[in-house]
């Protein structure tokens, strides 16, 4: 889960105020606020927003310096949970100078958020169980078990399972922000 006092701790070290952050991010400062203090689930929307206007990825905002390494154990994978949304991740990279992120995707059944992320990079995945839809802009994309898809990440995109069963993918992508 994002602990707010990581958003805190990368806008003070980057000397960003809330307004700053809010402007660059879109996010209000209101929100941006009530999570620093863990007042608010965030949305993976959100999430997205918030590493735009810091200028990092998602492992960056999760991880400590001090958590790097090369290997990372099934049990201690950093977990991300969007109850809203049905959906989890887990991150399969840790937090490091390079430039590829890993993460999978655990997507429950009846997943209905529309709302399309963007952000800088690439992105591969595929699916290792169940199915999944992939909006990419104006075009939605079914993949089953096996299937793979690739695309520009500045391509707003969302991942929706509408089946009955549980979708997990593994998704690459690149952390050029």
């Amino acid at each position: 889960m994002l602990e707010g006092n990581r958003v805190r701790l990368l806008r003070n070290e980057q000397k960003i105020s809330l307004k700053e952050l809010s402007e660059k991010s879109g996010v209000s400062v209101s929100m941006i606020s009530q999570i620093e203090r863990g007042n608010t689930d965030v949305t993976l929307t959100t999430l997205y927003k918030i590493c735009k206007g810091l200028g990092v990825s998602i492992s960056t905002l999760l991880f400590t310096k001090e958590e790097t390494a090369r290997i990372i154990k099934k049990k201690n994978r950093k977990t991300i949970v969007f109850p809203s949304s049905n959906t989890k991740y887990q991150l399969l990279t840790p937090n490091h100078d390079g430039s590829l992120e890993m993460i999978l995707v655990e997507l429950e059944p009846g997943q209905t958020d529309r709302k399309l992320v963007e952000h800088q990079g690439e992105e591969c995945g595929v699916v290792l169980e169940g199915s999944l839809t992939v909006i990419l802009g104006d075009e939605e994309f079914y993949l089953e078990e096996g299937d793979s898809i690739y695309f520009n990440s500045l391509t707003p995109h969302r991942f929706l399972n509408n089946s009955s069963n549980r979708s997990l993918s593994i998704w690459a992508m690149s952390k050029n922000v």
